[in-house]
């Protein structure tokens, strides 16, 4: 009987460990991989496309970008959003019964990047989530990011910034000391305006991220992950952003592999160079060869204030 026993200890172990990504990763993203790079490095953009006002003539003008005045560069960017959210499926225990709740996010973002040399420009930063559900029975969460890298703008790669960076991710459920999730990743990418018009913006993100620790150890694994946003301009202040996204896991343990897919669609009002109210509805998923565990299916939709200084 106790040779019977081990493998469901192993298996009941490692799905522990699962649960912990799987159900709070649609809340944190995967690690920060999708922050906007520029060549210049600005973030905050006198219209939402960084293009001048639209007018009827555009359509013959085409996208005015060399009309706006440059902002002069900050090189150091603090973002802070506060937002309210009602999920549908909310993180709960190992075998416990996910249930639908309101949930407070608070997420804060600063960001570091001087001009280094010859068009490189350094990024030094680290995102901190904080999440606290309405439901008794659901995990709460806090996240921290830290990343160290590098970008460029490369006009022979038809104006594509190139990225790599060092990353390192920590999930607490209940302690800011001990850590239930703890990583360190290397991850290089590639991201490029795909096309852009009079009011719209494509924008795509690809990158490869390899993990060389990761504790627990059952949760190391190597990621391929695929973005592509667009956005769409409705005034000077007022546009939408559509989000869809796929990540490939490959597992070092147990030959686990997930796919996810997250699909986001947001309302952005700027309402001016520093604050923005946001409202968003998403879809995530996660499809993995071990369903029991770590598969995941849920809509989150709320509001949101931002606020954003650069200096």
């Amino acid at each position: 009987m106790k040779y019977k026993v081990l493998p469901i200890l192993l298996i009941a172990t490692q799905s522990v460990s699962a649960d912990i990504l799987s159900s709070s990763q649609r809340f944190f993203g995967m690690g920060g991989q999708y922050p906007s790079y520029s060549e210049a490095g600005e973030e905050v953009v006198p219209s939402a496309l960084d293009q001048a006002p639209y007018s009827p003539a555009d359509s013959d003008l085409g996208v005015q970008q060399v009309l706006v005045e440059k902002p002069e560069r900050f090189p150091v960017m603090f973002d802070l959003l506060t937002s309210f959210y009602y999920t549908d499926t909310a993180p709960v225990p190992l075998f416990g019964q996910s249930q639908d709740s309101w949930l407070l996010a608070l997420k804060a973002d600063v960001a570091y990047r001087p001009h280094l040399i010859d068009g490189w420009f350094g990024d030094f930063g680290f995102v901190y989530d904080f999440l606290r559900f309405d439901e008794t029975t659901a995990i709460d969460y806090e996240n921290f990011n830290l990343r160290l890298g590098v970008y460029k703008n490369f006009p022979d790669l038809d104006d594509s910034i190139v990225f790599m960076r060092f990353e390192h991710q920590r999930l607490m459920s209940g302690s800011l000391f001990d850590e239930d999730y703890d990583a360190s990743r290397f991850r290089v990418g590639l991201q490029k305006t795909l096309w852009a018009a009079p009011r719209h913006s494509v924008t795509g993100t690809v990158s490869y991220a390899y993990e060389w620790t990761a504790s627990p150890s059952t949760l190391e694994r190597d990621e391929v992950s695929l973005n592509v946003a667009y956005m769409y301009a409705l005034t000077d202040a007022v546009y939408v952003i559509a989000n869809a996204r796929v990540y490939r896991f490959d597992y070092d343990q147990f030959g686990r592999k997930d796919w996810t897919y997250s699909m986001g669609l947001e309302l952005v009002w700027q309402m001016d160079q520093n604050f923005r109210v946001v409202t968003s509805l998403f879809y995530d998923k996660n499809d993995s060869n071990q369903q029991v565990f770590a598969d995941i299916d849920a809509w989150t939709t709320g509001v949101g204030l931002g606020m954003e200084w650069e200096f």
